[in-house]
């Protein structure tokens, strides 16, 4: 089904796009959330707009420059409750993001344009062409358009969607898996990293689908927990994992980076020094494409998900726990 909606109501403050932008020089340093927002994704655009799903709200916050922040309450149509979880650009100005059985763009202006699954079966249908599912991850694809994928029937599909065709389907596998991250990759496919994938040895991997949807896994070592996504400076891809940063050529070979004192780590991203950034607990990380890392405690921040760097060198950090947005400079 799809729906378009308008949402004026606004309120007031007090982690992939991985692509430097710019930063919002005259925010203030700390913005707070309303209570139990959960900030579960962030991205910052190139008019210095900061955007951030509250999860646990149903909503999606605007944040200008100045630090104000105006609230977007999601739709509500039939099925789960529509609780913001990933975001990504638009290329046509706005973002995108899903939400439980919801998928939609939510533009600068405060408009939503929003599909979601109407299906009596409930959890996990999805089967026709022009309903999303339930999707896990978005990705700006080689064409323009959002990629998604979502499970139905024991099978991984994954799909297109923009504002025009709507919800397209790209391939369909006969396996299922959990997708956590997607990202475009160097060589003009999408890249994502895949996990619990029923009936095989091998239960962890990083996949790839190409525009005419085909398929390839990298299967990784035991005991791996591939987590959130990015394309690096180098043309390789870049992933969290459990307790470390792993690196992936295209051509399958794996380096592994650990992280002193951590257990799992947030989100990646690349910074304007071309390094990848990463959050861990309380932590910023940088890590250089040569292996050398470096970690800085962040004042009063508690659990870190989401990042965004600035083009001047500071990253946006959002802070789960406290329901907090922080900027961050690390020391020199």
């Amino acid at each position: 089904m799809l729906a378009v909606t308008g949402c004026g109501s606004s309120g007031s403050g007090s982690r992939t796009d991985a692509r430097p932008t710019p930063s919002a020089p005259s925010a203030p340093a700390v913005i707070r959330l309303p209570p139990k927002a959960w900030p579960a994704d962030m991205l910052l655009a190139r008019d210095g707009t900061l955007w951030v799903a509250e999860s646990s709200l149903a909503a999606i916050a605007q944040i200008d420059r100045s630090g104000k922040v105006t609230q977007h309450p999601l739709p509500r149509g039939e099925g789960f409750a529509p609780r913001p979880y990933v975001l990504a650009q638009s290329p046509d100005g706005g973002i995108w993001y899903a939400a439980g059985d919801q998928l939609g763009r939510l533009s600068r202006s405060g408009k939503f344009t929003w599909w979601n699954d109407t299906s009596p079966q409930g959890n996990g249908p999805g089967e026709g062409d022009g309903v999303p599912g339930f999707p896990d991850a978005l990705t700006l694809g080689p064409d323009d358009t959002i990629w998604y994928e979502h499970s139905a029937a024991g099978r991984k599909i994954f799909s297109r969607v923009d504002t025009k065709q709507g919800p397209t389907r790209i391939t369909r596998l006969d396996t299922q898996f959990e997708v956590s991250a997607m990202t475009l990759g160097p060589d003009g496919a999408v890249w994502f990293t895949q996990r619990e994938e029923y009936d095989a040895k091998q239960r962890e991997g990083i996949g790839r689908l190409t525009p005419d949807g085909k398929y390839r896994k990298w299967p990784l070592p035991a005991g791996s927990t591939p987590g959130a996504l990015v394309t690096g400076p180098d043309r390789a891809l870049w992933f969290t994992n459990l307790g470390s940063i792993n690196r992936l050529d295209t051509d399958g070979s794996l380096a592994r980076y650990p992280i002193r004192n951590a257990t799992y780590p947030s989100d990646i991203a690349v910074g304007s020094d071309k390094s990848l950034w990463f959050t861990t607990d309380h932590r910023l990380g940088r890590l250089t494409t040569k292996g050398r890392m470096t970690l800085w405690p962040v004042p009063d921040a508690e659990e870190l998900g989401a990042l965004v760097p600035a083009e001047d060198g500071s990253f946006w950090l959002a802070d789960r726990k406290t329901d907090t947005l922080r900027r961050f400079t690390p020391p020199q």
